[in-house]
């Protein structure tokens, strides 16, 4: 085995760790808002909306370090061939794995996602609708997260 790999991967888990940590931190702050509607959302306070902001830039981030990071080098540790591999094989891999529940999850994440990086502060149904999907979604990108976390750790002797 490549001794790279197994650095890269406690990179992408180190890194996945930090998001997901102060994600969980911001979510914490404002888990009480949720659901949002458009008169909630009009009171919120700048701290409030620091903390929604940090929720769904670390939200992306997560999602964007697990996809583009961990998912590859969890991969490439158990010996498979990703070259020029699609993002949606890898997906299916995991599935097929079993390291993840259901690709069509990661999918929908990725649509949440997109929903809340593309901020149109004009338009407040939509940031409302977004940030309320987010708070639904975040209890699964949690647990995806840990379960990859805990295998990853306990599979390669990582802790």
């Amino acid at each position: 085995m490549n001794p790279e790999k197994p650095d890269q991967l406690r990179e992408a888990l180190r890194l996945c760790d930090i998001h997901f940590l102060r994600m969980s931190y911001a979510f914490s702050k404002v888990t009480d808002k949720f659901p949002l509607d458009e008169t909630s959302y009009l009171k919120l306070s700048p701290d409030d909306l620091s903390y929604f902001d940090q929720l769904i830039f670390r939200f992306s981030k997560l999602q964007d370090s697990m996809g583009n990071r961990l998912f590859p080098s969890l991969l490439e540790n158990l010996g498979e061939d990703l070259e020029g591999k699609p993002f949606i094989d890898i997906l299916t891999r995991l599935e097929q794995l079993r390291l993840i529940e259901n690709h069509k999850d990661w999918l929908k994440l990725r649509e949440t996602r997109n929903m809340v990086i593309h901020e149109y502060p004009f338009n407040s149904n939509e940031i409302i609708a977004g940030l309320n999907l987010l708070n639904v979604q975040f209890s699964l990108l949690k647990t995806i997260w840990l379960s990859l976390k805990e295998y990853a750790e306990n599979r390669f002797n990582l802790n």
